[in-house]
């Protein structure tokens, strides 16, 4: 039966061709793109995967990206340091041309310039290079780091070493004129007089007048001190300042049970920190206080004068009760190195009118103007690991006995972080009565070597009998003065010990600081340190314990000069220099090692990324990549469709004419 209502065939041919369009639409999209999947209705379960992949390719790329940024930045700051170590190289060559004892001086005046002219260019070098306005060898920055990696934990952190000649070790601190010796001692100077000359400053008289007052804790010392050196300025030639500081321990936080006094003043209960610094600073005259970042507190003043804390609770706010006395500051008014020592004969002088420990009433060390520093007795205990002592804040360790000559090895073992060498001696003057020499006969021992004395009639024989016991460096001599002294260039202890009657043939005795030392049946004699900074400069020396050592503490408080501490000035200085500069060439070296080691790290990270990039990239195609085998087949089978689907839709219709004839 036909209908015309109904053109069946014809709908279901359309229906079928527009099926072969979309499929010739679709695999011409594919082909032409390359890819399988080109919108979400392609494959909606797959564009989660492709959009992650997608996002983790551009990562990788931009990491490798990064990895290549700090290989360059290693490589430029390993081009810096070579340049450096050249200059090194030609630095130290110039050291061993200036070790030679026939350069005259004009010669090493010539030889220091250049030096000088390298070491300015080594630090104008550190500023010159960088790395995208980045210094990477002037210590403004310790690190850069770079995400070489996909995640947020994939961090390359490259260290960037402060490379000038002053942490090369090759300048530092030069022209420091001005110290800052240890806390004051109280003394009762009105029954002990101090004597004008006792003390001297720059080999004059550190006092105009005896010095005579009640001077004890509580009688603001340090200040008197100040006054009483001042007074004698216009003659030495130096100036002193007084100041006073002292620190609480640290309080995590703050609670007070009672109030407690600052110079009589009552500080009231407070609740933090902050607060109680307010407080003090509001009622505590004579001081002021400060927050120091590790949450202590530090009162100072600028005149020297006593800190008295007290009350009933100082500790609850982390100081302890007592009288802290002040500090002195020394200066020359011309600019020189400061030197202060005692009036004693192993200074120059004529006599022992002065002591060591009259300096160090003062908070003073023996300090020569090119800031030799020489020690008071060390003490008789040997350095241990729990001994606080440090010289430059480098910690000094242990020694093998309590002898200055021991103490000195363990100071040098230290040497290289610190440029202070030490060196120790002893000294010790017999007063003789040569009247008694037979009656001591073998009787007197030194360091426990027995001497016989019995036929020795005046100093010179005395002095060939100790020097034929050969006991160890210790040599006999006669002073200026024509007194026998003994003498240890190391720093040995001297023991002088009596068999028979103490005090027979040798009468008395002076040790090295010129004090009278009661003759007994053994009797220790302690030798001294001393200290030299091989640049010339002021040493500084802090700690609990540098007693041990016989020092004050002392430390420079001026601003710094910086200047070249490498020196060919003589023979002696330029070889002294050659470990100097190897140390800086090490240093340069080992710096070197780390960016290379940084740069080889890179590499791997990078040969990493590279094969991730390549895997995601294959995971990725395989995804949405267009099968063309597939595709084409697909398309030629479309077409060929579509082509026959045309034709029969043309039949399809033609069918119309048939019923047309049938109405003609």
């Amino acid at each position: 039966m036909f209908n015309i209502g109904s053109l069946s065939a014809s709908q279901f041919i359309q229906r079928n061709m527009t099926n072969q369009i979309k499929e010739i639409t679709e695999s011409t999209e594919r082909l032409s793109s390359g890819k399988r999947i080109n919108n979400a209705s392609d494959d909606p379960s797959l564009i989660g995967p492709i959009s992650r992949l997608n996002a983790q390719i551009l990562s990788l790329q931009e990491s490798i990206s990064n990895g290549g940024e700090g290989k360059l930045l290693s490589q430029t700051a390993d081009s810096g340091l070579s340049s450096i170590n050249n200059i090194l190289a030609r630095i130290r060559e110039l050291a061993v041309q200036g070790g030679s004892t026939t350069l005259t001086t004009a010669d090493r005046n010539t030889l220091q310039v250049e030096i000088d002219a390298y070491l300015t260019e080594i630090d104008a070098l550190t500023k010159l290079i960088k790395f995208n306005t980045i210094k990477l060898l002037d210590g403004t920055k310790d690190k850069v780091s770079f995400l070489v990696g996909e995640t947020k934990d994939d961090i390359v952190s490259i260290d960037l070493v402060k490379s000038d000649s002053t942490a090369l070790g090759l300048s530092g601190s030069s022209g420091v004129k001005e110290f800052t010796g240890g806390r004051v001692t109280g003394f009762t100077y009105n029954s002990n007089n101090l004597a004008a000359s006792d003390i001297k400053i720059n080999s004059q008289n550190a006092l105009a007048a005896n010095l005579t007052d009640n001077l004890s804790s509580g009688n603001n010392t340090a200040a008197a001190l100040v006054t009483a050196i001042n007074a004698n300025s216009n003659t030495h030639g130096a100036t002193a300042t007084g100041f006073n500081k002292l620190t609480s321990a640290a309080k995590s936080s703050l609670t007070m049970s009672n109030s407690f006094t600052i110079n009589t003043n009552v500080i009231s209960i407070q609740t933090s920190l902050e607060n109680l610094v307010t407080e003090i600073n509001q009622e505590a005259g004579g001081v002021t206080a400060t927050l120091n970042s590790d949450n202590t507190i530090t009162l100072s003043n600028t005149t020297g004068n006593d800190i008295v804390i007290g009350g009933n609770a100082p500790t609850d706010a982390g100081f302890t009760a007592g009288t802290y006395l002040g500090y002195i500051k020394l200066e020359n008014v011309d600019g020189t190195f400061v030197k202060i020592e005692a009036m004693t004969k192993a200074n120059g002088y004529a006599s022992n009118s002065g002591n060591i420990d009259d300096l160090a009433r003062f908070g003073f060390n023996e300090i020569d103007s090119s800031t030799v520093i020489r020690s008071d007795l060390v003490s008789t205990n040997a350095l241990t690991a729990s001994h606080d002592i440090k010289i430059n804040d480098v910690a000094i360790g242990a020694s093998d006995s309590a002898s200055a000559a021991a103490k000195a090895i363990s100071i040098n073992a230290v040497s290289s972080s610190t440029n202070v060498t030490a060196s120790g001696d002893n000294l010790v003057t017999l007063d003789l009565n040569f009247s008694e020499a037979s009656t001591a006969a073998s009787n007197i021992s030194i360091n426990g070597n027995t001497i016989n004395f019995g036929s020795v009639t005046n100093e010179t024989e005395t002095i060939t009998a100790i020097n034929n016991a050969s006991i160890g460096d210790i040599v006999a001599s006669a002073n200026s003065s024509g007194e026998v002294q003994l003498t240890s260039a190391s720093g040995a202890d001297i023991v002088i010990a009596h068999a028979g009657t103490a005090g027979v043939f040798i009468d008395g005795h002076t040790d090295a600081t010129g004090a009278t030392i009661t003759v007994d049946s053994s009797v220790t004699f302690k030798g001294q340190i001393l200290l030299t900074h091989t640049a010339g400069d002021v040493i500084k020396i802090s700690g609990d314990d540098i007693s041990e050592l016989g020092f004050q503490a002392q430390a420079s408080s001026s601003a710094s000069t910086p200047g070249s501490i490498i020196s060919v000035s003589s023979s002696s200085n330029a070889t002294s220099a050659l470990t100097t500069i190897d140390s800086a060439i090490d240093t340069i070296a080992n710096t070197r090692a780390k960016f290379g080691a940084s740069e080889n790290t890179i590499d791997h990270r990078l040969n990493f990324l590279l094969d991730a990039k390549n895997n995601s990239s294959s995971r990725l195609s395989k995804i949405e990549d267009a099968d063309f085998a597939l595709e084409t087949a697909r398309l030629t089978k479309a077409q060929i469709m579509s082509k026959a689907a045309s034709s029969m839709l043309a039949q399809a219709n033609a069918s119309g004419e048939v019923f047309l004839r049938l109405i003609n």
